[in-house]
């Protein structure tokens, strides 16, 4: 088995939060890609989201022209999974830290957003190593 990346944090009746590898965190925002990977990405999300009956374009924000999401968004009055300016900071300082990133939730109302939102991390997971690769 690989290394465990992502693991949930529940609290309260739905929203949550996530906590992410480090490494993997580094290794995203150190990453480089063109507009279009993140636009295939953001497709990918699309169509996960119409699946799951979510009709909610681009959900993921990057960080600049890295692989590293900063938020993912599903409209709904303000429905997100996003991590805080301060980790992003200490990732691009290489600030040592053994603590894992934690993203954490906002306005989860219900058990289908809180699994959309981690439907839509997973997918990041999923596809993190072709999304980056030339």
């Amino acid at each position: 088995m690989k290394r465990t990346l992502w693991t949930p944090r529940l609290y309260g009746e739905c929203d949550f939060g996530v906590y992410l590898d480090q490494d993997f965190a580094k290794e995203m925002i150190q990453s480089r890609v063109p507009i279009e990977r993140q636009t295939n990405m953001n497709e990918l999300a699309n169509k996960e989201l119409k699946r799951l009956g979510t009709y909610w374009l681009n959900p993921y924000t990057f960080y600049e022209d890295s692989c590293f999401i900063t938020q993912f968004y599903i409209g709904q009055n303000g429905v997100w999974l996003s991590t805080n300016h301060n980790t992003i900071d200490d990732l691009l300082s290489g600030k040592e830290c053994s603590k894992p990133i934690e993203y954490d939730s906002h306005n989860v109302d219900t058990p289908k957003q809180a699994y959309i939102l981690m439907a839509l991390f997973d997918k990041w997971i999923e596809y993190a190593d072709a999304f980056r690769s030339v």
